[in-house]
C-alpha cells in the first residue's frame, strides 16, 4: 500500500446515491484503510404542518451532529450530491464532488438551483462523475473532471425471488429493469413489449417493476407486462439472475440496473448513445450488450427482434459479460480511480 497523501486512510462519504458510496468504501476497508458512509438526511413525512416543521428540525440536529462527530475522524470529505452543499457547507472545508444525474444534468440549468450547483463544483477540490452523458454538463466548469464508472455488487447474494411466487412464473421470462418513466425512454419500452409480446410464446412472460409514471405503468400493463413491486437490492438481484434476458432504459445509457444484467451474465438488450460510448474511456468501447451504438433508441420493433435473437441463442453461445463488468465496474476498480482522482488534485 502507498503511502502518499497518507494513503487517504481516513475519508467520509456522505451521500449514498445507488449504492456507490457504500461500495467504495467496502472496497477501501477491504485494503485496510477506514471509510466511512453518511447517508444525507431524509425530511420525516407528517400530516400536520407543526409536526413535519418539529421533525425536519429534530432530523437536521441529529444529523448535523452526526456528521460533526464523523468528520472530527476522518476530515476529508467526499461529498455525492451538489444539492447538498447549503445544508453541509459550514463544515465541508476541502472536499471532492461526485456527479450522479439529476444535480448536473437537470438542476444546473435551472434558475433556483443554478448558482448552488456552480458553487459545488466550482469550490471542489476534485469531481467525478458517474455516467458519459454527464460529460457534456460539465466541460465548460470543470473540464478536468473525472469519469469513475458506476460500481456494481459482485457479490450479492441467492434472495427470494417475489415474482417466482406467482402461479404463472414457472416458464421463463424477460425483465424490464428500468423503472417507467419518460427520461430512462419508457414509451419506447412499452411499445417494445407490445412488439414481444405479439411474437413470444405465452409461456414466455414478461415482467416489469411497477414503479415509475402512473401513466407510462398502465401502459406497460396493457402491453401485457407483469408488474411486481419495487423490491429490495438483492430481491431485485435475483430477479435479474433468474430472467431469460433482460430488457434496458433506452435513454442511451447503462445505469446500475443494466450493469447489474451484465454481472450475472444475462443477456442484455439496450441501446447506447456513440457520442457517450465514445472509447473515450476504457468502460466506454466493445460494451457487452445486444444493440449497443447501432442500436436507434427508438426502434422497439429491433429492440424486440434482439430480444428474440437472445432468447433464442443457447446459453453457450452467449458472451459471459460478468468479467467485463469485473474490469470496469467492480468496486475495486472505482476505487482505483477515486484514489487516482485524489492524488491527481492534491487532496
Amino acid at each position: 500500500m502507498s503511502k502518499s497523501s497518507e494513503d487517504y486512510l481516513r475519508v467520509l462519504h456522505l451521500g449514498d446515491p445507488a449504492h456507490t458510496a457504500t461500495l467504495l468504501a467496502r472496497a477501501a476497508n477491504e485494503t485496510g484503510r477506514d471509510w466511512r458512509v453518511l447517508p444525507l438526511a431524509q425530511s420525516p413525512q407528517a400530516a400536520n404542518p407543526v409536526a413535519q416543521t418539529l421533525g425536519r428540525a429534530w432530523r437536521g440536529a441529529w444529523w448535523e451532529a452526526r456528521f460533526w462527530g464523523a468528520k472530527l475522524a476522518r476530515p476529508r470529505v467526499h461529498l455525492h450530491s451538489a444539492m447538498a452543499l447549503p445544508h453541509v457547507g459550514w463544515a465541508l472545508g476541502d472536499y471532492v464532488l461526485h456527479l450522479h444525474g439529476t444535480d448536473i444534468r437537470t438542476r444546473r440549468y435551472e434558475p433556483a438551483y443554478t448558482n448552488r450547483i456552480h458553487d459545488a463544483v466550482a469550490h471542489a477540490r476534485q469531481v467525478f462523475y458517474s455516467t458519459p452523458d454527464l460529460r457534456e454538463h460539465l466541460t465548460d466548469w470543470r473540464p478536468e473532471a473525472r469519469l469513475i464508472p458506476v460500481p456494481v455488487d459482485l457479490d450479492c447474494p441467492a434472495a427470494i425471488n417475489p415474482y417466482r411466487g406467482e402461479a404463472r412464473s414457472t416458464g421463463s421470462y424477460v425483465f424490464f429493469v428500468s423503472r417507467w418513466e419518460a427520461v430512462k425512454g419508457g414509451n419506447t419500452q412499452v411499445e417494445a413489449a407490445k412488439c414481444l409480446r405479439a411474437r413470444l410464446p405465452q409461456s414466455v412472460t414478461l415482467v416489469g417493476l411497477q414503479w415509475g409514471d402512473s401513466q407510462l405503468i398502465g401502459a406497460a400493463r396493457q402491453a401485457g407486462v407483469c408488474l411486481i413491486p419495487k423490491l429490495p437490492g438483492a430481491q431485485y438481484r435475483q430477479v435479474i439472475r433468474d430472467a431469460a434476458a433482460c430488457v434496458g432504459q433506452t435513454a442511451g445509457i447503462l445505469s446500475a440496473s443494466e450493469l447489474e444484467a451484465l454481472a450475472e451474465d444475462v443477456p442484455l438488450i439496450a441501446p447506447l448513445n456513440p457520442s457517450w460510448y465514445d472509447a473515450s474511456h476504457p468502460s466506454l468501447v466493445d460494451v457487452p450488450v445486444w444493440g449497443g451504438t447501432a442500436l436507434n433508441p427508438m426502434d422497439s420493433e429491433n429492440i424486440a427482434k434482439l430480444t428474440l435473437a437472445a432468447l433464442q441463442t443457447p446459453v453457450s453461445q452467449r458472451p459471459l459479460t460478468r468479467d467485463w463488468v469485473q474490469r470496469f465496474h467492480s468496486p475495486t476498480a472505482a476505487l482505483t480511480g477515486v484514489l487516482e482522482g485524489y492524488r491527481a488534485a492534491g487532496w
